[in-house]
């Protein structure tokens, strides 16, 4: 069941990336780094039987992201829906936020996914399940309020589907945590 959910989060997170690829943000190139590299952890650790690339390694790399886009955003100049433009709603800095957080919390559900098997099989101290526990209730509930952000601002369609997808994916990555 667990491999179905890992395998079932790919595929709104595939479908994301082609909302990036259609979206004003195609030119971009943090949002297609992001994008591919969430991918190529997700497919190495999630679907691989052996990662190629230490999940921790992932999970550095995301976190990384997640903050180039999360500064990025920062210096933004005025107008291009930067921290001090007028229209805080605007599409590209909504996505951005929402990529930043999606790349942090992916980094942390990799990890944790590892933790969690490891913790399945014997060994490990309660503290750490419950830690990985609560990460994936975070992610639920980025991935609900992330989906629910979605449709109560007037996004564009392409971006509004990115979110609710990247929602989706972070949803069903983090439901084996909580079993």
């Amino acid at each position: 069941m667990i491999e179905a959910l890992h395998l079932g989060s790919m595929l709104p997170a595939t479908l994301g990336a082609c909302c990036v690829a259609g979206s004003a943000d195609r030119r971009s190139p943090l949002a297609w780094f992001g994008m591919l590299a969430m991918l190529a952890a997700m497919a190495d650790t999630m679907l691989l039987p052996h990662p190629l690339v230490a999940p921790v390694v992932w999970a550095a790399l995301l976190v990384a992201t997640g903050v180039a886009t999360a500064v990025a955003l920062r210096l933004w100049p005025e107008g291009r829906g930067g921290a001090g433009d007028a229209h805080p709603a605007h599409p590209a800095r909504t996505m951005a936020v929402h990529r930043a957080l999606q790349a942090i919390l992916v980094g942390g559900l990799i990890v944790a996914a590892g933790a969690h098997h490891g913790a399945v099989g014997g060994g490990h101290s309660a503290h750490g399940v419950n830690v990985v526990a609560a990460l994936g209730v975070a992610a639920l509930a980025f991935a609900v309020a992330s989906g629910l952000l979605a449709f109560r601002r007037r996004l564009p369609l392409l971006p509004r589907a990115e979110a609710t997808l990247g929602a989706a994916s972070v949803a069903l990555m983090s439901l084996p945590l909580l079993v």
